[in-house]
């Protein structure tokens, strides 16, 4: 069943309630004392830390979603639950990350977010919520239409009086890859704008792939690697679907199309990932 232009926008109506109600939870617990745990998977810290709070927002983003379930015959893959397949099943899947950003959650620092996007079998982010709770800031989009922050269109902001910025996870601070690319990204913010390379580190998934939006000239990149990790559909469907929808189509790190549903796993390390703005 394809979906058309009124039941996105029904759905998306759906997972802005669905994220509002998990950033509550999620901001009421912000700075309080909460548990914290290790998924036990290897890979990064930043990947491996879960918290209480990740669990209960992702159940109250589950309940929140469950009539749209139903209704529409949808998968689900959220980050704190097993990958039930549905998502090779079912023609559009949601794909929930109830904290992404959760280390600087755990941090007591902003940088976190909220993140539901529905995506097709095919791998198409066609909506995209991202609700950051310390700001109070939501974004959403639907594939082809338009973009909102907090209830107003939202459009790329670029600013003239700035180098370029290069926004990385913290994951990637431990490669021996960053000094090279920090040093090819200097060379080129020095060449376009005559000013030095701006780095930050702080920040999840999502709220890089949103800075990139509105401080222009800037970069989000995940270069490829071997080791399985590198974010999952979960940590990009929501922006991928705000970022094309804005003009600033992500990329993986060759330059290809994203695909946000791979059969053999949810990783996206073979490919890495790019939002870019020049």
């Amino acid at each position: 069943m394809e979906l058309s232009s009124s039941d996105l926008e029904k759905l998306r109506q759906i997972a802005k309630k669905a994220a509002l109600k998990a950033g509550q939870h999620v901001i009421a617990c912000f700075g309080t004392d909460f548990k914290i745990g290790s998924k036990n998977k290897g890979g990064s810290l930043a990947a491996d830390v879960v918290t209480e709070v990740d669990i209960k927002s992702q159940e109250i983003i589950h309940a929140s979603l469950q009539e749209s379930i139903k209704k529409y015959d949808l998968g689900w893959l959220g980050e704190e639950s097993e990958d039930d397949k549905s998502r090779l099943v079912k023609d559009y899947f949601w794909t929930v990350d109830p904290i992404d950003g959760t280390l600087p959650f755990t941090k007591k620092s902003p940088g976190f977010a909220v993140a539901i996007g529905l995506v097709s079998k095919q791998g198409d982010a066609v909506v995209g919520v991202a609700y950051d709770p310390y700001h109070n800031d939501l974004y959403d989009a639907v594939k082809g239409g338009k973009v909102y922050k907090n209830e107003k269109l939202f459009s790329i902001e670029y600013n003239k009086n700035k180098g370029l910025t290069f926004y990385s996870d913290l994951s990637f601070l431990s490669s021996g890859a960053l000094p090279y690319l920090i040093k090819s990204l200097e060379e080129k913010s020095l060449e376009k704008y005559n000013k030095p390379l701006e780095v930050i580190t702080h920040q999840g998934a999502v709220m890089n792939a949103m800075c990139v939006l509105q401080n222009a000239p800037a970069v989000y990149i995940k270069p490829h690697r071997d080791k399985l990790g590198g974010g999952c559909a979960w940590d990009f469907a929501a922006s991928a679907c705000i970022a094309e929808a804005m003009g600033c189509t992500p990329t993986d790190y060759f330059g290809n199309k994203i695909n946000l549903n791979k059969e053999e796993n949810t990783y996206m390390n073979n490919e890495g990932i790019k939002y870019e703005i020049w």
